[in-house]
């Protein structure tokens, strides 16, 4: 589940004010992972199958044995890019206070700032075979086995050091920028996005919606299609249904509870629309993930 604060970031599954880094292992093979964005950046890559990272300006595939970079307060939305298949995520997510110690450090002006404050940076693909990717790669695999082992935090700080500056290097000699995307637009998504993840449970409108951003109806719509590629309906449904999968998939809550947590006024027609969506049963979906 997405919290957020009050400026409508979201707050990570992990992460403390003392230790600004976790790790991730996100099965992305049923679940979609719904449009978000955060302070933190993500350094991960994908250890079976393929996924898909989509921005409101372009869409990424990453396939087993890459990486990816993704940059501070970057809208992006994750799912499984093979249909079908089991697809497995390894994230590593840090503040980047994590890794410059202070504001206005030397380690953040001079290291991470040329990034951070890069709007053309969004998502970066980290390539198998160029020595900096190879390095990089090698650095996160390191991560994932450190993090089984207890007081690792000053050898996962430095392995992040060293990796990022390498990520400076592949940034510099592999990187194409996207599109720009108006301020204007990003915040009027954001707004509406940051809405229904607080409100899903509840009985929403396209009206009350667009009210979160202060634009109309017709406007609300034309961005949702626009930006996410949906209508605001149908981004609701997504969201709620993938909610769904997770409470399914790791809770043991009756699917009538469920159903209700997410928004559906009658476990019947919740069935029902789970099954148009996902073509299978809430019931079959559960004793699936139970195997």
């Amino acid at each position: 589940m997405f919290i957020t604060d009050e400026n409508q970031v979201e707050q990570i599954h992990g992460m403390t004010t003392e230790y600004p880094y976790c790790m991730h292992e996100q099965d992305l093979t049923d679940i979609v992972i719904p449009w978000h964005w955060h302070e933190e950046v993500e350094l991960g890559y994908i250890e079976e199958g393929a996924s898909t990272i989509s921005t409101i300006d372009a869409e990424y595939v990453i396939h087993q044995g890459d990486g990816f970079f993704i940059n501070t307060n970057v809208m992006d939305m994750k799912k499984n890019a093979s249909p079908g298949g089991h697809t497995l995520e390894i994230n590593h997510i840090f503040h980047p206070v994590f890794l410059s110690g202070h504001f206005k450090s030397l380690f953040e002006t001079k290291y991470l700032n040329p990034i951070l404050n890069n709007r053309q940076i969004s998502v970066h693909i980290i390539r198998r075979g160029q020595k900096a990717a190879n390095q990089i790669l090698n650095n996160l695999y390191h991560l994932r086995e450190l993090q089984a082992q207890s007081d690792t935090e000053f050898q996962t700080r430095n392995i992040l050091s060293e990796t990022w500056l390498l990520l400076i290097r592949e940034i510099q000699e592999n990187f194409t920028p996207a599109a720009a995307v108006p301020n204007d637009e990003q915040n009027r998504i954001r707004s509406m996005i940051s809405f229904v993840n607080q409100h899903y449970a509840e009985k929403l409108t396209v009206a009350e919606i667009a009210a979160s951003a202060g634009i109309s109806v017709r406007e609300a719509q034309r961005s949702f299609r626009h930006s996410v590629g949906q209508s605001p309906s149908d981004y609701i449904l997504g969201f709620r249904l993938n909610r769904a999968k997770k409470l399914l998939a790791e809770s043991e809550l009756s699917i009538t509870e469920i159903s209700y947590q997410c928004g559906f006024s009658d476990s019947a027609y919740f069935g029902k629309l789970f099954l148009r969506e996902c073509n299978m049963t809430p019931s079959a979906f559960r004793r699936m993930h139970n195997k």
